[in-house]
Parts: C-alpha cells; sequence; structure tokens
C-alpha cells in the first residue's frame, strides 16, 4: 500500500477553559491522525495556554492524500494525579495534505451543545515523502503480517500511555518487533 509521511506539529493553545478545580492545570494533547495516536508531554507551567511544539510523524494511505481526506482530532486533557484526567476540549478536522503553515482553531467541547469558545489551538502539518507500507498482496500472511503490526503499535501505544516509557523506548520496542516478525516470515 502506498502511503506518504505526514508531519503534524501541535504547537500550543491559548485561553482554555480551566477545569482543575482543585489545582493547576497541565493539559497535554492527543492527536489521532489515520487511526494511530500520539500524545504530547504534559506542560507542567503555562496552565491555560499549554506550549508543546511536539512535531509526530504519520502514515496517510496516498488514496487519502489524493481526495484531500485527512481526518484528525486533537483532543486535550489535564492531567491529574488522583483520578482519570480531565476532558478540556478536542478539534475535529479535515485536513488539506497540501497545505502548508500554521493554523488556529476554537476548541469545542463534545459534552456542550452552546458554542462557546472554549480557547484556540495552534497546530501545522506537512506532506512528506511518499513511501511502501506493506506491499499490496492477497496472500494471508500478508494479511496476518499487517494485523500483527498494526496490534503491535496498538499495545506500544497503551504501554506508552500506562507506564510512561518514552518515544525513544518506545521506537526500539517496535523496531525489535518488526525485526522479530521479519525473521519468523522467512
Amino acid at each position: 500500500m502506498e502511503a506518504r509521511y505526514f508531519y503534524f506539529t501541535v504547537h500550543s493553545a491559548r485561553d482554555l477553559i480551566d477545569v482543575g478545580h482543585f489545582g493547576e492545570m497541565k493539559v497535554y494533547a492527543k492527536v489521532s491522525i489515520a487511526g494511530m495516536s500520539k500524545y504530547t508531554e504534559v506542560d507542567l507551567v503555562n496552565k491555560t495556554n499549554p506550549e508543546w511544539n511536539t512535531r509526530f510523524c504519520f502514515f496517510v494511505p496516498e488514496k487519502d492524500i489524493i481526495r484531500e481526506d485527512v481526518d484528525a482530532v486533537i483532543e486535550l486533557f489535564c492531567k491529574r494525579s488522583f483520578s482519570d484526567d480531565k476532558y478540556v476540549g478536542e478539534l475535529n478536522l479535515t485536513l488539506r495534505p497540501f497545505y502548508k503553515g500554521e493554523c488556529n482553531f476554537s476548541v469545542c467541547r463534545n459534552d456542550s451543545n452552546r458554542n462557546e469558545n472554549f480557547g484556540t489551538l495552534k497546530f501545522s502539518h506537512e506532506l512528506g515523502d511518499k513511501i511502501l507500507l506493506v506491499p499490496d498482496s492477497s496472500s494471508s500472511s500478508s494479511k496476518i503480517f499487517s494485523g500483527i503490526i498494526d496490534i503491535l503499535k496498538f499495545g506500544l501505544e497503551v504501554v506508552k500511555v500506562r507506564i510512561g516509557i518514552g518515544k525513544i523506548m518506545t521506537t526500539w520496542i517496535l523496531l525489535l518487533c518488526l525485526i522479530y516478525m521479519f525473521l519468523l516470515s522467512r
């Protein structure tokens, strides 16, 4: 399957509503594109005006790029110590992959039917080179291999969030798993 690198940078948010009633706001963002989610670090300093400047790399199918149909969801959460993280707001967007530059959008809340401004989010995105992810094949071994890779990616995301392993460690674990799967397929 042909795909492209799709670089997405979450820069900052401004004037978010303060949902940290019993403490200071410590906000992070969850970015979901093409069925994959990635997280920024928690901003411990800037409260309702967090800054991350975090760049992520996603793989987006070429057919979605051609149709200019790249859906993105950016969810903002307030990190809490003694309970589940608190929902701050989100953006649901269809991105134009060939556009380059920074964008500012109003943050919405899916639990509110009011047309109220809950802050703004600043991000940018850029289209990268074309790559071949998995050969287009109808063989069952190719489908199984692709499914195992998807399960590994999902498992690593869960592990990364739950026990807080870093990006470098996650990358190494994924690389070792892929090498192992490659050797098994020979």
